[in-house]
């Protein structure tokens, strides 16, 4: 009878956090996807809707026509339309990146560091989209000679620039969190190590 010899296996010591990362890079990529996607087509649509609740919604009293509000928005369109692409192509990014670092592949750090200065720079297009289009939309409220007190103007317009302050803050948390998490010398060693 032969005696097969012992075998000692090593335990390689393996981190799950590209895992976890990845996957959750792909989830919000793909939710970035659809909504950059859906962006593209609601902002190409605007017009055609905007003309068709124009016609049935009745005119405010002591308030802008819906006419002039939508007219305020498609001013901003043809920018709507370029953010919403750029924001589809840079959420694929973004899936790429996750699906790289999955696969432990050293190149995705670069990708996803790319991603989040991408992404910083179309928050801050975006927030000042929404900045201009909201002063088009006071605008509208000041040339349909709406009987609006001061204070709730003053209101209305506070509270919009509060929602993109907070709008912009919550769309840079991931990727601030990516740059912090890949500029880690800890980080930086193990994903230099990978192939």
């Amino acid at each position: 009878m032969t005696e097969t010899p012992p075998t000692f296996t090593t335990a390689i010591q393996t981190t799950h956090w590209p895992k976890t990362l990845g996957i959750i890079s792909i989830v919000f990529g793909a939710f970035g996807a659809m909504a950059g996607f859906c962006g593209v087509i609601g902002s190409a649509a605007l017009g055609p809707i905007s003309e068709a609740m124009a016609k049935f919604m009745p005119a405010n009293k002591g308030g802008p026509s819906p006419a002039d509000t939508f007219e305020a928005l498609q001013k901003m369109q043809g920018w709507m339309i370029a953010n919403s692409v750029l924001t589809t192509l840079v959420a694929i990014l973004l899936i790429v990146g996750g699906a790289k670092l999955m696969k432990r592949q050293a190149q995705c750090r670069m990708m996803l560091l790319s991603w989040a200065a991408l992404k910083i720079l179309l928050a801050v297009i975006g927030s000042v989209l929404g900045y201009f289009s909201l002063q088009d939309q006071m605008a509208a409220i000041e040339k349909s000679g709406a009987s609006t007190p001061a204070m709730s103007q003053s209101a209305t317009q506070l509270m919009g620039l509060f929602s993109m302050g907070f709008g912009f803050l919550w769309a840079i948390a991931g990727a601030v969190f990516i740059i912090i998490w890949f500029k880690r010398e800890k980080i930086r060693s193990e994903v230099s190590s990978w192939m």
